[in-house]
Formats: structure tokens, sequence, C-alpha cells
């Protein structure tokens, strides 16, 4: 009897054991946060403080370029008010016969040279001592006929040079080839004169107020000027295989032209902010591209400006052709 009691216990803890259900996995454990040490954080803040001091320095040097100006006492210290990089860019002079004391109707004569694109720039200073301005009495002189070159001219330069209603410019001699004393070039150029009404003489443009001009003080006439002629110029010395003298021109041509667009709008802020001191022309008389609109003028220095940071590229400048404020403000300052 004991002996099956004791069997019995054994079959009973046996089965207990088979029904007992299996132990829960452990789940598997969340991995802890990183921490985060107080230096990390520190040096994490102190990178976000370097790159905020960084753009405060980097908004005040632009805000300090579009501030800066020359002015007629500055000009006064420095008449040549060169820029010479690489070769020495020489501002446009007054026009000689701003000195003239004439008031009515006048004969103002210019010299017209043929430009690419068919444009047509009065580019008086190359025959500056030759030109002459003198007061006139009746009528105007008659416009060519019609079916002659000199009249297709005389229309194509009314249409380009925005002449003021009642006056006239009529070709006043043949073509000539001139070489231009900046540029170099050889053009193709010819006289005309100009009849208009002044009341205050003639200004230093050549003209009568109208137009706006490096020689007159506008810098965005010289802006569109300085853009131009350092295009060439390193076209030139990339023509030579000088590289770094064409990577210097192409340089300042490529910040100016980025410039020139910002200092205008800053320029044209309203008069309460302490600025407002834009000057619109009915249009700008430049050296090299002929008598533009302002929007037409800021449209040819951007497009001149991605010309020149392609041969400044070309000669071996690094990609995007980086400039700083200083550089992209420089054609209204006297540096």
């Amino acid at each position: 009897m004991r002996r099956y009691s004791a069997l019995a216990s054994s079959a009973l803890i046996a089965c207990a054991s088979r029904s007992t259900p299996p132990a829960p996995t452990p789940a598997a454990a969340t991995p802890a946060a990183p921490e985060v040490s107080v230096a990390d954080d520190g040096q994490e803040q102190a990178r976000r403080d370097e790159l905020a001091a960084a753009h405060r320095k980097l908004e005040g040097e632009q805000a300090a370029a579009l501030a800066a100006t020359c002015s007629d006492a500055d000009r006064a210290k420095d008449d040549k008010h060169e820029r010479c990089l690489p070769s020495c860019y020489p501002t446009e002079p007054a026009d000689p016969r701003a000195r003239a004391k004439l008031a009515g109707t006048v004969e103002i004569t210019h010299l017209v040279c043929e430009v690419p694109a068919g444009r047509f720039v009065i580019a008086d200073e190359i025959d500056a001592g030759k030109l002459t301005a003198r007061a006139v009495r009746g009528r105007y002189p008659a416009p060519h006929k019609k079916t002659t070159w000199q009249a297709e001219l005389e229309s194509a330069l009314h249409e380009q040079h925005k002449p003021a209603r009642g006056e006239l410019m009529i070709v006043a001699g043949g073509w000539r080839t001139v070489e231009h004393p900046i540029t170099k070039e050889r053009l193709r150029c010819v006289t005309v004169a100009h009849y208009a009404r002044v009341r205050r003489g003639i200004d230093a443009c050549g003209g009568t107020g109208a137009f706006g001009c490096e020689a007159g003080g506008d810098a965005a006439a010289r802006g569109i000027n300085v853009v131009h002629y350092r295009l060439a110029e390193a076209r030139r010395l990339q023509a030579a295989g000088k590289r770094a003298e064409c990577q210097q021109a192409a340089l300042e041509a490529v910040a100016v032209a980025r410039g020139m667009p910002r200092w205008r709008q800053y320029m044209q802020l309203d008069a309460g902010t302490g600025h407002g001191r834009w000057t619109a022309y009915v249009a700008y008389r430049t050296r090299f591209d002929g008598t533009l609109d302002e929007d037409t003028l800021f449209a040819t220095a951007a497009a001149l400006g991605v010309e020149a940071e392609t041969v400044y590229t070309t000669c071996g400048g690094p990609t995007g052709a980086p400039t700083t404020a200083a550089q992209e403000q420089s054609f209204h300052t006297c540096w």
C-alpha cells in the first residue's frame, strides 16, 4: 500500500510539472538615450554663437559698403579717381564744353561710333578737342532724305538716344575709322550735330541735363562702364596667356555687376529711412554701350557680369568667383 501511494505521488508531481506553462521570455531591454554632456551642449552653443557673429559681421560689411559714397570733396582730393586692377581705369572726363555759357537754341556736335548689336555710342572723349557747341538762329537744318544712309542712321539715333521732343540729330560728316583711347578698339565713327534748346548751358555729359553719365557723377553709369572695361581687359589678358591678371580684371567685372542691383535697391528705399537718394534719368549715356534706359542698363551690366565669371574660371579662378561686399560696391566709392 505504501508502495502504491509513493507511485501515485510521483505521477501527480510529474503531471503537475507537465501542465505548468513555461515562464515568459524576458522583454528586450530599451536602449538608454545617449547622455548629452554639459561640455557637448556648450560646444554646440558656441558654434551657433560663432555663426551668428560671422553673419552679423557680413551684414555690417554689406551695410557699410552700400552706404559708402564719393563726395565732391573726396573727388577734389583725387581728381583722377582711378582704379588699377590691374590696369588703371580712368574716370570719364567731363565734357569740356560744359564751361560754355550757352542758352537758347544750340548746335552740339558729337562723335557717334558703331558698336556691336547695331547700337551707336556717343564717344565724344575721342574727339574732345575738335567738337564744338554754338548758338544758332533760325530753323534747324532739314534731315536727310529717307533713301540715304544718313537718314537711316538719324532714325536709329533718335530711337536709341532719345532726344527731347523738338530736338534733332543730323549726320554732319562721313564715316571714318578711329581708335578708342581707352579700350584700344578700332571703331567706325561719324560726326553728328545735335540741335536742342538749353537753359543752363551744356552739362558734363555733353547734353542738356536729361541724361545721367559717369562724367556727371552718376554711379550707375560708372558701374556699367567699369564692368564693360574690365571684361574687355580680361579677354585681352586671357588671349595673351596672363592668367593672374585676367582673373583680377574679370573678378572686378563680376563684383561690380553683382553689387549694382543691390546698391540700386538700397538707394531707392523710402526717404523716411534716411536713404532715398536715387536719381532717375530719362536715360543713361554710357561710355561703351550707348544710351540705355534704367532697366536695360542694369540688365546689360548683369549679362556682362555673367560673361566675366566665365572668363574668370577659364583663367583659373575658383568656381563661383567669390567676391566681398567692398569689391561689389566699389564703383560708387572713391576706392
